[in-house]
C-alpha cells in the first residue's frame, strides 16, 4: 500500500474530510490515525486534533512529522480511555473494517462526543455485484478485514449505539472502478524486486483517477453498492 497516495483512498478520504467540516474550536478525535497525515490536514482548519493508534512505529512517525499541532496517543480503539463528552467530532479513515469489536468502538465514540456531535467514518463494503466471493475472501485475508459493511448493517449498529445516520454513500462501484481496483490489488501482491513496479503502477492509477475527476460517474454511481461505504452519523439519545 502507498498510504494516502493509494487511489482507492482519494475519494474516500477527501469526502470524509468534507463531511467532517472541522473548523476553529472543534475538538476532533481520529481513531486509527496511522502516520497522522489526515490529522495534520484537519488541524490546518484550526481544530484541535487527537489521534490514537495501537501501532507504536506509526505513532512515532506521526509525532515526528505532525506534532505539534496534533497530539498522538498509543491506545487501542476498543479501549479509548478518554474523558466523556471531550470531542465535538470523531473520524476514522479506513479502519473500522479491521476492528475486532466495532460495536464497542461505536459505543466509545458515542460516550466521547458532545450531544449532537458527528461520527464520520469509512469502511470496506465490497458489495459490488461484479465481485466474486473468492475475491472478497482474498481481500479479507490480504488486508486483515473482519467485517464488510452495508448501509443496512451500519444503520443497525449505529442505531443501537445512539447515532442517527445523516449521510452515506458507496464509492468505487462502476465497471471501470472495479477494473482499476483489481489492478491495484495485483500491484499490492508484488514483492521483492518486482515491488518497484508498484510505484509505477500506482502512478498510472493516480493519473486515471485524476482524469475521472472530470467525469465522476466513471468511478462512482450513487445508485449502486460499492467497494467502500462512507458514513456521517450524529449522536442522539441512546435507545433504552
Amino acid at each position: 500500500m502507498l498510504g494516502h497516495l493509494n487511489f482507492r483512498r482519494l475519494e474516500e478520504c477527501g469526502t470524509l474530510l468534507r463531511w467532517l467540516d472541522a473548523g476553529p474550536g472543534d475538538r476532533v478525535l481520529d481513531i486509527g490515525c496511522g502516520n497522522g497525515h489526515y490529522d495534520r490536514r484537519i488541524a490546518q482548519s484550526g481544530a484541535e486534533v487527537v489521534g490514537i493508534d495501537v501501532r507504536g512505529a506509526v505513532l512515532e512517525e506521526a509525532r515526528r512529522r505532525h506534532s505539534p499541532p496534533c497530539t498522538f496517543v498509543r491506545m487501542a480503539a476498543e479501549e479509548l480511555a478518554l474523558p466523556d463528552h471531550s470531542f465535538d467530532k470523531v473520524v476514522s479513515f479506513c479502519v473500522m473494517e479491521h476492528l475486532a469489536d466495532d460495536r464497542r468502538v461505536m459505543e466509545h465514540a458515542h460516550r466521547l462526543l458532545v450531544d449532537g456531535g458527528w461520527f464520520v467514518f469509512s469502511a470496506d463494503s465490497l458489495s459490488n455485484p461484479g465481485l466474486t466471493d473468492r475475491e472478497r475472501a482474498r481481500h479479507r485475508d490480504r488486508y486483515a478485514v473482519n467485517t464488510l459493511y452495508t448501509i443496512e448493517l451500519v444503520r443497525e449498529k449505529l442505531d443501537a449505539e445512539g447515532f442517527g445516520v445523516e449521510a452515506w454513500k458507496y464509492i468505487l462501484n462502476t465497471p471501470l472502478a472495479l477494473r482499476l481496483v483489481r489492478f491495484s490489488w495485483a500491484l499490492d501482491e508484488l514483492r521483492g524486486p518486482l515491488g518497484a513496479f508498484r510505484v509505477i503502477g500506482y502512478g498510472v492509477l493516480l493519473a486515471a483517477y485524476g482524469m475521472s475527476r472530470f467525469r465522476p460517474s466513471w468511478l462512482s454511481d450513487p445508485a449502486e453498492p460499492g467497494l467502500t461505504l462512507l458514513v456521517r452519523a450524529r449522536k442522539v439519545a441512546k435507545a433504552a
